[in-house]
């Protein structure tokens, strides 16, 4: 139902993005390819990711909240674009194991995150004052949390364009597929 857009194919200012993309990463994820349909949902997925390197998160623990974010909403796409992130962002490869298994990592400050932030994506925003404070407590400040929001909203877009689209993984991805535990 939706096109897999190219360079070519996508419409200019959507173009002018995937090309950016392409220089940066060496490929476009199919992700991208899709969103390309529209230059809003392109530019507000790229502004998104930008601000959150900007943000009171590290880069590994960005990835940790985008990571248990795709896993709370069984995206298999993001769940192994993420796996691949993270890995690059050297997040401790037992924490990523344990986000994909839907399982609490060991580490507490990235179990108080990936709790946080599934709590977010399970209440919708929900999330009750003991889970803040539960978070804080953990060493994250209070604009950490609407970070996390953030990351939150950036993937909502991400996983949703890709549960509508079912896009196939990029070859540099395959190696982190992923299904569900539940479907395991």
């Amino acid at each position: 139902m939706f096109t897999e857009h190219t360079e070519q194919s996508a419409p200019e200012s959507s173009a002018t993005l995937l090309k950016g993309v392409k220089d940066k990463m060496g490929f476009v994820p199919t992700l991208y390819s899709y969103l390309a349909e529209s230059p809003t949902a392109i530019k507000a997925y790229n502004e998104l990711t930008s601000l959150l390197a900007d943000s009171s998160l590290t880069p590994q623990e960005v990835q940790i909240a985008l990571l248990a974010t795709s896993v709370e909403n069984q995206c298999r796409f993001c769940v192994a674009a993420h796996s691949a992130g993270s890995t690059m962002a050297k997040v401790d490869a037992s924490t990523i194991e344990a986000i994909r298994a839907g399982q609490t990592p060991a580490d507490t400050k990235a179990a108080a995150l990936v709790t946080f932030t599934q709590t977010l994506v399970r209440e919708r925003g929900w999330a009750s004052d003991t889970d803040v404070q539960a978070f804080v407590d953990a060493g994250f400040s209070k604009a950490a949390v609407f970070d996390v929001l953030t990351a939150v909203a950036l993937k909502t877009l991400s996983n949703y364009s890709n549960h509508l689209t079912q896009p196939a993984l990029n070859p540099e991805l395959e190696s982190f597929a992923w299904a569900p535990p539940s479907a395991s």
